[in-house]
């Protein structure tokens, strides 16, 4: 037997969670003693059943970015230093979002509350990180705490500045979408980016500048030059094999690639975490009733005349349809009636949305009475309309994003090559991101498409992400032709220097995301956007761009000109720690 229980207040609200869980006890208590057994399953059910996990998936992330940054530093200070910084200006920032969604009368879905902590701590860590490299590099030739601040604002502010311009923007673009939880994603994730790059730009800065060498104790080992690693290794192998290490990136990507033509989307987005009682209820409900029952298709009749007679014949005609399993139930007042129907198959798979724009909607038009008006709604039905939606976004949003983010480039580096081969990188990182997520869920799990929204918001970030770290790693090559060396010393140094700080900024960025694998419904976009950030940091930037613009040289940036800078005086103070190299 099913019961259907509607609650007066939206799902997530603290009432509807106490709600179920007193349903669940009440109803297990009262059929103590009978061979009757019970299960809340469906919407509030679920969202009861995953807060454990979205609890889990907020403190896993915190957790890996502060032991990641204090392998990274050495240094507790500054791993909690930052996520106190980052704790403080994202509440402020998640406040305003809440408050101005309010106002505008939408409300944050999921995928905006799931992933908001994400793009705070991951991206506001990725310009920590980037600045902190540089500011320990100046303090390591001798400059003063202030001093060192400054000249690595100078180098890399204006590349932070760009790149989180870059993510903004290609976030924005979602409003381009005709999808509503699009429209409220991309301005609510931009105005987070834009919110950390500023406290990244101003903030943070004054706080370690203050500090000095003391924001790194109790380590001793950033005074010293570091040795040559993994990133001075690959630069000598990019500078010195450009175009074999080109081809080795490209056909990676290639490779990964050609698994996105057997990608197919999936509408059915109310995932249930294994185990839990949703899940298990759902599970025993299936084997009873048509696929359809918790979701019915409801049919509206207005128009005058309307009996309990003709609407039941109406439904009578409709059962007939091989997309109807049953009829759920049959209601008239007069002037409307409504007819509910039990779909056979999984009323978000592909056979039922297309079946109901084929089938049914032109079924249940025509077969209605004489002077009656038919609306078709349901689950079903929505999701048969945002499918059409969401396909015409494709073709709108990515090269609107993609144009947007080339803008972009072109004002950065004021040349015609690099931006036209950095943007065709993302492009590429994108495409074999969204490959590999088909090989680990339409292959190894077995699902049978995976969520209709992975593949804009894997665009969203990856092309952003992938720019943004583009960005970091072309600029400090540019910085090195201009010091006077040559396009493959250049390289070379830029890799050593610049290599790592990406490293360490994708490699926290994607453990963030991976935070979300464990998430019910956000699984999928957690994995696919960790994979495409390494590919973006070790494929794109370390690999890739460097090897292109190592074969292109000046040209890369032409018209633009690349010449020699002369380099300010530098200025030592008395706070010059031991041990500091003297020369630059």
């Amino acid at each position: 037997m099913l019961a259907q229980v509607t609650f007066t207040e939206k799902v997530g609200n603290t009432e509807v969670s106490s709600a179920v869980t007193r349903l669940r006890t009440e109803t297990a208590e009262r059929l103590t003693g009978t061979p009757l057994r019970s299960g809340y399953t469906g919407e509030a059910a679920v969202a009861k059943d995953v807060e454990r996990l979205d609890i889990l998936v907020s403190v896993g992330m915190v957790v890996m970015i502060l032991v990641l940054l204090i392998v990274i530093f050495r240094s507790p200070w500054v791993a909690l230093l930052n996520l106190l910084i980052i704790a403080l200006v994202g509440q402020g920032a998640v406040a305003v979002i809440a408050i101005t969604a309010k106002l505008a009368g939408t409300t944050l879905d999921g995928s905006v509350t799931g992933l908001l902590p994400v793009v705070l701590f991951g991206v506001g860590t990725d310009y920590v990180v980037f600045l902190l490299y540089r500011y320990r590099e100046r303090l390591r030739l001798g400059e003063d705490r202030r001093t060192a601040m400054v000249a690595a604002l100078a180098r890399v502010g204006s590349a932070i500045g760009v790149s989180a311009l870059a993510v903004a923007v290609s976030f924005g673009a979602l409003l381009l979408s005709g999808f509503g939880s699009f429209q409220i994603l991309g301005p609510a994730l931009a105005f987070a980016v834009l919110v950390m790059v500023l406290a990244g730009l101003t903030l943070i800065p004054a706080v370690f500048s203050l500090l000095g060498h003391r924001a790194f104790w109790p380590s001793k080992a950033w005074r010293q030059e570091p040795e040559a690693g993994l990133a001075a290794r690959t630069g000598n192998l990019v500078a010195r094999r450009p175009a074999a290490v080109a081809l080795a990136a490209v056909a990676i990507l290639a490779a990964l690639g050609a698994a996105a033509l057997a990608h197919k989307p999936s509408y059915d987005i109310e995932a249930m975490p294994a185990g839990t009682e949703s899940a298990h209820t759902m599970q025993r409900l299936e084997s009873g009733f048509p696929a359809g029952t918790l979701s019915p298709t409801t049919v509206y009749l207005s128009g005058p005349g309307l009996t309990e007679q003709s609407a039941t014949a109406y439904a009578e005609r409709l059962a007939a349809l091989s997309i109807v399993g049953e009829v759920g139930g049959v209601r008239a007042t007069g002037d409307a009636a409504q007819v509910d129907l039990l779909l056979a198959a999984d009323p978000l798979s592909e056979k039922a949305l297309d079946a109901m724009v084929d089938e049914l909607r032109p079924a249940a038009h025509a077969a209605a009475p004489p002077g009656t008006t038919v609306y078709v709604g349901g689950e079903t039905s929505i999701f048969a309309d945002i499918r059409e939606v969401v396909e015409v976004d494709l073709t709108v949003i990515l090269p609107a994003a993609g144009l947007l983010i080339g803008l972009v480039l072109l004002l950065m580096l004021r040349g015609l090559l690099a931006p036209v081969y950095l943007l065709g990188a993302v492009v590429g990182g994108f495409v074999a991101t969204l490959g590999a997520a088909v090989l680990v869920f339409q292959g190894a799990v077995g699902r049978p498409g995976l969520t209709f929204t992975l593949p804009l918001i894997v665009y969203m970030f990856v092309a952003s992400i992938g720019t943004d770290y583009n960005i970091l790693m072309i600029a400090r090559i540019r910085e090195e032709l201009r010091g006077g060396a040559s396009r493959r010393e250049a390289v070379r140094v830029a890799l050593r220097q610049a290599g790592p700080p990406v490293a360490a900024a994708g490699v926290i960025l994607a453990a963030s995301f991976g935070a979300l694998t464990i998430s019910a419904t956000l699984a999928e976009v957690g994995f696919a956007v960790a994979v495409g950030i390494l590919l973006s940091t070790f494929v794109l930037s370390w690999l890739l761009v460097p090897a292109l613009t190592a074969l292109l040289g000046r040209a890369a940036f032409w018209p633009a000109r690349v010449g020699r800078e002369v380099a300010p005086p530098r200025v030592v103070s008395s706070e010059t720690p031991v041990g500091a190299r003297m020369t630059q």
